[in-house]
């Protein structure tokens, strides 16, 4: 059985098991979409810094999948005004109106956790 109680692994987890059975059978592992970066304001001292975070943004099917998965309601999202879901541990998920999806969270270097990204507006 495997533990879903890690935050990275709960991301992981809501990757795997947010799709029904069938569509995880038939479906080819793709590559993963998105990007990584560190916020310059919140890392002025690099990554010791207290208020450092390191953000991950996934893209295309594997957001789409989380996005899915999550069981937060939909909100409307004043930035994108698209849909939004945020799970409270800091992965926030956003169905734009033309289709796409994009999923954001990020790692707190003095925290050693991950949690909430540095994307804003």
């Amino acid at each position: 059985m495997i533990n879903c109680t890690r935050p990275l692994v709960t991301v992981l987890c809501l990757v795997v098991f947010s799709s029904n059975a069938s569509q995880l059978a038939a479906a080819e592992p793709d590559a993963l979409e998105g990007l990584s970066y560190l916020g310059e304001e919140g890392c002025p001292d690099g990554l010791k810094s207290a208020t450092c975070i390191m953000t991950f943004e996934v893209k295309g099917q594997a957001a789409k999948m989380l996005f899915d998965g999550m069981r937060a309601k939909a909100i409307r999202e004043e930035c994108t005004g698209g849909m939004q879901k945020i799970d409270g541990k800091g992965l926030s998920c956003i169905k734009s109106d033309d289709g796409t999806y994009n999923c954001d969270f990020g790692y707190h270097f003095a925290k050693k956790s991950f949690g909430g990204s540095a994307v804003s507006c």
